[in-house]
């Protein structure tokens, strides 16, 4: 079944577009290169105009840094560990739509040893030189290149368009190497975030569950049909619950999470447009939203402003469910913590596996507000802080998970497997039955987990006014 998501104050606009600024003009006479100085007033710009720290913005010149990049990241407020900038405004657009050069791998790197790397694979997408390989979840990356994996030549060595893969199989004390050598080309994916459904009939109940890995709508809304596909199978089906695995999900967009909530939530809540999440801004914005007449009634909008909040939106494919699950790890996060956290007042969420990321911050992409435009770089600053109806935020630790369960790769199951220990707990929690297949005894190991390096995604579509 398609549908379309009804509009979310501005959220199906074209991603920012700043009005043009006036030129921040500190130092004239620069010895910096033009190119330099274009970027720096532009960052300097934006920043002063649309970070969420704005107040707390460091004193600097722009006209006599060196390093764009390394500027942008001297403005940061000391907490925000989630704002960035890249030089390629396309890619990144192309990103959030679910668009990547890639073989189609998610991975995760651990120490093996104090100098060793072993990399697992989280999952595979469809379609992708990785699953036409015959890689699949579990499998152990243990050369890249003929060369052992450290911490140093980690990233260089996985981050190629082209590279050949050795993999190893784990004895239950030793990574043994088994001889298998894949070579994979990077190629221009677009990666279907639904990655595994079913409806899984355990103990006399009819169970949806799905795999999701990033919260786009795709290019053309394609990833949004397929969503909503799902939705309409479990619908269909009659499903009396619903597990949603975001184990591997870093966010996306704020307003697909919304609709997401409105699809889970006991229908009345729905129809009634109940309060998903509450938005601050910096002062000015704060204000702006406030005094402006956004719905056109003929009066400032206050604190109801399409833009100081995000109400539960209608969903033709409502589950009208009391209960749902999430299945989590520390790559949850974004949107992802955002669904979770904005479904708390209404119905019970039940989040199996361990704590989430932490981030109640939602980003922004501006990129060259000039026509034409003098470069392709573009900010995803942080702009908004969010919290749900009842004030939840602040969890920049991660949320916590009602029962704690590892997702422990070494011993890895496909999705929908009912040895898959995370799976099998919700299930247990839905029925009372533990699943009857013989778990597989996990030896303890001595690995040691390193930053996964993947962007945390969310974003907030949206058109800003001129501030001056």
């Amino acid at each position: 079944m398609k549908q379309q998501i009804k509009s979310i104050a501005l959220l199906i606009i074209a991603t920012i577009g700043l009005a043009t600024l006036p030129a921040c003009e500190k130092n004239n006479g620069s010895d910096l290169p033009e190119e330099t100085l274009i970027l720096n007033n532009w960052i300097w710009d934006g920043m002063n105009e649309v970070y969420l720290w704005e107040a707390y913005i460091p004193d600097l010149n722009p006209d006599v840094e060196p390093d764009p990049e390394a500027f942008f990241y001297k403005l940061l407020y000391e907490e925000d560990r989630n704002s960035w900038i890249v030089d390629d405004y396309e890619s990144l657009a192309a990103m959030f739509d679910g668009v990547e050069t890639a073989t189609g791998m998610s991975v995760y790197p651990m120490m093996y040893t104090e100098t060793q790397v072993v990399s697992f694979v989280e999952y595979v997408t469809l379609n992708s030189p990785a699953a036409d390989s015959g890689i699949v979840r579990g499998d152990i990356i243990y050369t890249i290149d003929g060369k052992l994996l450290t911490t140093d030549n980690y990233y260089d060595l996985y981050y190629q368009n082209s590279a050949t893969f050795g993999f190893a199989d784990w004895d239950g004390s030793a990574m043994i190497p088994n001889g298998t050598l894949i070579t994979l080309v990077a190629i221009e994916l677009s990666q279907n975030p639904v990655i595994y459904d079913e409806v899984i009939e355990y103990e006399g109940e009819k169970i949806g569950y799905f795999v999701y890995t990033q919260f786009t709508r795709g290019k053309t809304g394609e990833w949004l049909d397929e969503l909503n596909g799902v939705f309409g199978d479990f619908k269909s089906a009659g499903v009396s619950d619903v597990i949603v695995d975001l184990r591997y999900n870093p966010g996306g967009d704020l307003g697909l999470s919304a609709y997401m909530a409105s699809t889970l939530v006991p229908v009345a809540e729905m129809e009634n447009n109940e309060v998903f999440v509450n938005l601050v801004w910096n002062d000015f914005y704060n204000q702006y939203w406030a005094e402006a007449d956004l719905d056109e009634d003929g009066k400032a909008d206050g604190l109801d402003s399409e833009q100081l909040l995000i109400p539960l939106p209608q969903s033709d494919l409502n589950l009208n469910l009391n209960t749902v699950y999430f299945l989590t790890t520390e790559g949850t996060a974004s949107a992802s913590e955002s669904l979770m956290a904005g479904l708390y007042p209404y119905m019970n969420v039940v989040q199996i596996g361990t704590t989430t990321y932490g981030k109640c911050y939602a980003s922004i992409t501006v990129d060259d507000w000039e026509e034409p435009k003098r470069h392709n770089w573009a900010m995803q600053p942080i702009v908004i802080k969010y919290s749900n109806a009842e004030g939840f935020t602040d969890f920049i630790d991660g949320i916590a998970p009602n029962i704690q369960v590892e997702d422990n790769l070494l011993y890895a199951k496909p999705f929908g497997s009912l040895e898959d220990p995370l799976l099998a707990q919700a299930l247990e929690e839905i029925t009372g039955v533990t699943p009857g297949i013989k778990k597989l005894v996990q030896t303890e190991t001595s690995f040691k987990s390193l930053p996964v390096p993947r962007k945390h995604l969310q974003e907030w579509r949206v058109d800003l006014p001129k501030r001056r």
